[in-house]
């Protein structure tokens, strides 16, 4: 009985204790201030104010606290648009408008200096710092650095003009698109400046001169109509364009990318030669449709990764539109005749079942089957006998002696395949036939009508 009085006078004790500790820590805090409990505002400062729930790592949960602080800060720096600003252009796009305050908002935050610490409190869960800016530093800072991203890109902007004037389109865009980084923060703002004697406004001045350049550079097809039949290429002489600018006519050096509305191509991208010119092609064309396009298209991501467009940049010129050459591939289906002679165990076979398979694939592929054998581009030849040999035991078996070939229409074989190595086995001659001529079936179309195919486009 004793014993157990004592334990729990002991846990009394050390219960108390714990409620008097915790009493004590909470007393020695500071009075929550009044920044805590509402929100100060001044003519004079900016203000930042941030909370964390704090962790064991003291220094990180003030840090965080500090960055909470600076961004509070920086969203309460506001944004004005100027009529005379870029971004006026852009108030119905309400996407890129979005895109831009948050840029702003986090480049703000990036280029906050001067501010200083008013003061810090904390409880046992919660820790908050609070920070003030003068508005009068604030701005003195931001045109320091307004004027030199200005000066910078100013530089960037009459290097393009110059590079425009004679005739280096591709950099002439290229330095455009430079001159808008550094002032992309000051979007909303008119930024005027001197040029050539007269005031102008740098944003809207850039964007006017590189939508002017842009726009007047031009991709123009050589052949606007091209014909070719299904398995043949297009070869660099059809796929052909130039570009142009209208001071200088064909411009060289310009990033084209090109489209196949059939299938992704190789080597899709080119760039203009001394000439102006880019040359394309495509391997073969396979295509069911009687036309297709080629198109080809100034390749705005190439200039803008070597400007060092950012994502904002990069939205920004992407709502060019951009001159685009199409040639129209008009796809004549090649004219295919079959001859063939299948003789299943002396019995000739009308139509045989190669010659049935080879007439589908062909179909499929678009290539025309005619039966009278005049006018044709391609004959296709197939002799198969099926004969008996010796027998295994109970079974009977049958092999496929024969050939497939493929003439153009000047009688030049482009293909040719023996049909030997094809034996059906069974119990019964015919079915053993049947078997050996389905084992040619299943080669002819997996392998032998794709080899026509290639001699075909090679031819």
């Amino acid at each position: 009985m004793k014993i157990r009085l004592l334990l729990v006078s002991t846990l009394l004790f050390v219960l108390i204790g714990c409620s008097g500790g915790k009493k004590a820590q909470q007393a020695q805090l500071a009075p929550q201030p009044e920044w805590v409990k509402m929100r100060p505002s001044s003519p004079t400062y900016y203000y930042g104010i941030g909370a964390v729930r704090k962790s064991m790592d003291v220094s990180q949960y003030q840090q965080a606290a500090r960055q909470n602080a600076l961004a509070d800060m920086a969203g309460e720096i506001s944004t004005t648009i100027s009529s005379n600003s870029v971004l006026h252009a852009f108030e119905s796009n309400l996407g890129f408008r979005e895109d831009f305050t948050s840029t702003i908002r986090a480049q703000t935050q990036q280029d906050l200096e001067g501010y200083e610490l008013v003061d810090s409190w904390e409880d046992l869960e919660n820790y908050w710092v609070y920070y003030r800016l003068s508005k009068v530093r604030y701005q003195e800072l931001k045109e320091q650095r307004k004027n030199d991203a200005v000066s910078r890109s100013f530089d960037y902007f009459t290097s393009g003009l110059g590079q425009r004037d004679q005739g280096n389109i591709r950099m002439a865009i290229v330095q455009l698109v430079k001159a808008l980084e550094p002032i992309k923060s000051y979007f909303s703002e008119p930024l005027p400046v001197e040029l050539n004697g007269q005031q102008i406004f740098l944003g809207n001045e850039i964007f006017k001169e590189l939508s002017t350049t842009i726009s007047q550079l031009q991709v123009v097809p050589i052949n606007r109509e091209v014909s070719i039949k299904t398995g043949q290429a297009l070869t660099t002489d059809q796929l052909l364009f130039e570009t142009s600018f209208p001071s200088f006519g064909a411009v060289s050096d310009i990033p084209l990318v090109a489209q196949y509305s059939e299938k992704p191509i190789r080597n899709n991208k080119q760039r203009s030669s001394v000439q102006g010119q880019a040359q394309f092609e495509v391997d073969v064309v396979r295509s069911s449709k009687t036309s297709e396009v080629f198109s080809v298209t100034i390749d705005m991501d190439e200039m803008l990764a070597e400007a060092g467009a950012d994502p904002l940049i990069r939205r920004l010129v992407n709502r060019f539109v951009l001159s685009q050459g199409a040639t129209r591939i008009n796809i004549q289906k090649p004219k295919f005749a079959i001859i063939s002679n299948e003789i299943m165990l002396g019995e000739p076979q009308k139509p045989g079942i190669l010659e049935a398979s080879f007439k589908q694939k062909a179909v499929e592929a678009g290539y025309v089957v005619i039966t009278d054998g005049s006018d044709v581009d391609f004959t296709v030849r197939i002799t198969a006998v099926a004969s008996p040999r010796d027998d295994s035991g109970q079974f009977k078996n049958v092999a496929i002696a024969g050939q497939l070939s493929v003439e153009n229409d000047k009688g030049v074989k482009i293909y040719q395949r023996s049909l030997e190595g094809f034996i059906g086995r069974h119990f019964d001659y015919k079915q053993a036939g049947e078997d050996a001529f389905r084992d040619a079936r299943r080669r002819l179309e997996s392998t032998f009508f794709r080899e026509i195919q290639e001699a075909v486009a090679k031819r």
